[in-house]
């Protein structure tokens, strides 16, 4: 037995190694202000392609998010426990890999809270085997691999299905990343395995199932695998605050309703007083904060924050039992409603914009569709990583005629953010979709959001 336990940990020290080795090679032939770019825009890519209030979210790891990963490799840390479970079952290797730079996730995994599963199904060539599940009131993750010719390729993953045991949707937000086994780019191109985990952060109040069944599409063929979920593992782990405590920034009032903190997320409830001028979009360096200094940064969450009431979700801190904790905030971002957005689609001009930094810059037609690029321009490091829902979803327009009309679907609103060409700041660009009609030009839309801020601390007692 002793000579296993020196085996794994000699085989995890050479990963660690060869991995700070790629970290300085990386280091080496990258400047800091590179460095830096790539991981602005591997945060902001992770933020693209958001669908509104109850839908889902795919998010897929792009190249540029790569290197945040790389840069936090060596730090990973695994228990003995751990290690005894990754000798039962092989297939849990991939989890160390797979929860770098998630430091719930890793701090979940020192404290025993994997449930294996170790279950697989063949057809094909191809085989889904479930290793294991972590699992909370409020957050499921699946850590699986898949294997068969040609895997990684097709590991664009969105041929996927996340049901309870009888079939039935889950109201959550779902996201994926995953690494292919290989060691080198070439090696990982022609994988015929691939490790990933499914993460998913259920909706306020939505039930654990006792079953998950997870599906996905391999080789053509649907490969099914039902997970029980053991819920005595984790019923009991949850700490729930009331608070509702008042705080106001840049003159908006908000209401803390409470804050729920489990073994893999925690979450704080927060409603905002109704303005009818201004439209609160989303606090600025949001996290929870501890009587240490260690912070724990949001998520995102559900809901839109001018909505009413709206769950932010953090990392959890569940586990390090904090004495104190603080919500933290350095301001608002924050727009006035009511604001025209008046274009000519024929000429591509803007005619009337309450922010000169957001112009029509693209439209391109078909048959049935007139797609426009809206950018938002020279933002600054407070505007830049917030994905703005410029037009709201579905919003009605107006042709000149005042005749209305209706913002086509095409699976939510898609965007990219890089830095300007001229280095002025960064840019937000955002694609929508119209019917292709014989419009009265010119359009007037309503911008539903758009950059704006006040920098106004925030720092309200949790406990």
């Amino acid at each position: 037995m002793s000579g296993n336990r020196s085996e794994f940990e000699q085989g995890l020290a050479e990963m660690l190694l060869e991995d700070k080795e790629n970290v300085q090679r990386v280091l080496e032939s990258a400047s800091e202000e590179s460095i830096a770019s790539t991981i602005r825009m591997g945060v902001e890519q992770g933020r693209q392609q958001v669908r509104r209030r109850k839908s889902r979210l795919a998010v897929h790891m792009t190249a540029s998010a790569v290197i945040v990963l790389v840069l936090l490799t060596a730090c990973i840390r695994v228990s003995p426990a751990f290690a005894e479970l990754v000798r039962e079952i092989p297939g849990l290797t991939g989890v160390v890999e797979l929860i770098k730079g998630d430091t719930t996730l890793t701090s979940a995994i020192n404290h025993e809270f994997i449930q294996p599963v170790n279950k697989s199904v063949s057809k094909n060539g191809y085989t889904l085997t479930v290793d294991g599940v972590m699992a909370d009131q409020q957050r499921i993750v699946i850590f699986y691999t898949a294997d068969g010719q040609g895997v990684s390729e097709d590991m664009d993953i969105t041929d996927y299905k996340v049901t309870d045991g009888y079939g039935e949707p889950l109201e959550a937000l779902i996201g994926s990343s995953y690494y292919a086994i290989g060691h080198t780019e070439l090696e990982k191109d022609d994988a015929t395995s691939i490790h990933d985990m499914m993460d998913i952060m259920l909706g306020e109040g939505v039930p654990v199932p006792g079953v998950i069944r997870f599906s996905l599409k391999l080789g053509g063929e649907w490969h099914e695998v039902d997970i029980p979920v053991d819920h005595s593992r984790f019923e009991e782990l949850r700490e729930e605050i009331t608070l509702n405590k008042e705080f106001e920034v840049g003159g908006q009032r908000f209401l803390i309703e409470k804050a729920l903190v489990t073994p893999l997320q925690a979450s704080v409830t927060i409603r905002r007083e109704p303005d009818a001028r201004i439209r609160a979009n989303s606090f600025i360096k949001l996290a929870l904060v501890d009587e240490k200094g260690r912070r724990w940064e949001t998520k995102g969450g559900f809901g839109m924050l001018d909505d009413g009431t709206t769950t932010l979700t953090f990392q959890s801190n569940y586990f390090e039992k904090p004495e104190h904790l603080r919500l933290v905030a350095d301001g608002l971002l924050l727009s006035l409603k009511d604001q025209k957005f008046v274009i000519n689609t024929e000429t591509g001009d803007t005619l009337e914009t309450p922010d000169d930094r957001i112009r029509l810059t693209n439209v391109q037609s078909s048959s049935s569709a007139i797609e426009l690029s809206i950018e938002a321009t020279r933002l600054n490091e407070l505007e830049q990583f917030y994905g703005y829902w410029l037009f709201d979803h579905k919003a009605v327009f107006h042709d000149a005629s005042g005749t209305e009309y209706t913002l086509l679907d095409h699976d939510g609103t898609q965007s990219t953010s890089r830095g300007d060409a001229d280095g002025s700041g960064f840019m937000y660009e955002a694609y929508y979709s119209i019917p292709n009609k014989p419009y009265k030009q010119p359009l007037t839309f309503e911008l539903y959001q758009y950059p704006g801020y006040v920098e106004e601390p925030v720092n309200v007692v949790i406990k």
